[in-house]
């Protein structure tokens, strides 16, 4: 599983300041001319996709989330024991 987030017109400098002040080690998609949101339809942030193995997604939040609540940790355990 790969959590990438993505900062849609925003400064490189102040990504880099946002990844230190919260300790944030996952990769951040870096995206000056917003392609990856407007080909998903992203219209407001932050949203979350859950994409498959096979590349489709299966869910959508369009809201902060809590990672750490239980449904948030049963629906990625769910996720993740999909076949392939």
């Amino acid at each position: 599983m790969v959590l990438l987030k993505v900062a849609t017109k925003e400064k490189e400098k102040d990504i880099t300041r946002y990844k230190k002040e919260h300790n944030f080690s996952s990769p951040i998609l870096f995206e000056e001319d917003a392609a990856v949101s407007t080909a998903y339809g992203v219209w407001s942030r932050p949203q979350t996709f859950f994409i498959n193995r096979e590349g489709k997604i299966v869910g959508r939040a369009l809201k902060e989330m809590d990672w750490t609540s239980k449904n948030m940790k049963d629906l990625i355990e769910f996720l993740l024991k999909e076949k392939k």
